[in-house]
């Protein structure tokens, strides 16, 4: 006799552990994201829609503590991930090289003076975590928002909306779960969506 398999919860919520040495923003605002997830009727909403609930109808949620490169952001619907916003003070520069050595994005240059490419720089704290006269900080630390991605018989990486901070990204995932809802039907993923209405299209619709 054939056995149904038992129904999945509506959501789920993939963190890093917080005794990362690499992270950036250790301690993952679950509480805050399943607070907005049951706030926006997602639960029920998934329930009454389907019969029995299995891996592709669940709202996936991916949060990384580091921008180092954990696929799982890249392959939910709803991506997180942690970046430093870096200072840089070259007057407390003391041309050591610590800080060329540890990025690995070549970021940096002594010069002198010493400079910062912030479009090469991920935000990862390598350089800040090795520079001993505090030429280099991180005065914030944000999350990279990432959108729509899934794996399947037709994959997508997740794109990316832009830098935001918790409050933000709490308002970002409640409009991504609203429209989700709006335009939901069997089997469609975020990321589906986000093809067919178009990628600036959801941005401007979800974004705080």
């Amino acid at each position: 006799m054939h056995q149904v398999p038992p129904t999945l919860t509506p959501f789920v919520i993939k963190a890093c552990k917080n005794t990362c040495p690499n992270a950036v923003l250790p301690h993952a605002p679950r509480v805050e994201l399943e607070q907005v997830v049951h706030a926006s009727g997602w639960p029920d909403f998934l329930h009454q829609t389907v019969t029995n609930i299995r891996h592709h109808h669940q709202f996936k949620i991916a949060v990384s503590a580091c921008p180092n490169g954990c696929a799982q952001p890249h392959i939910a619907d709803f991506g997180l991930i942690a970046t430093a916003k870096i200072h840089l003070d070259p007057d407390l520069c003391k041309e050591c090289g610590l800080c060329i050595t540890a990025c690995r994005e070549q970021a940096l240059n002594l010069g002198p003076p010493i400079t910062l490419d912030a479009k090469a720089c991920l935000g990862c704290l390598a350089c800040v975590r090795v520079c001993s006269t505090q030429a280099l900080t991180s005065p914030k630390a944000l999350y990279r928002v990432v959108l729509g991605g899934k794996l399947g018989r037709h994959p997508r990486l997740a794109h990316e909306l832009g830098e935001f901070n918790v409050p933000q990204v709490l308002v970002i995932l409640e409009k991504t779960l609203a429209l989700y809802m709006q335009h939901y039907r069997p089997r469609l993923r975020l990321g589906e969506l986000v093809e067919h209405l178009g990628v600036e299209n959801v941005n401007a619709l979800v974004g705080p």
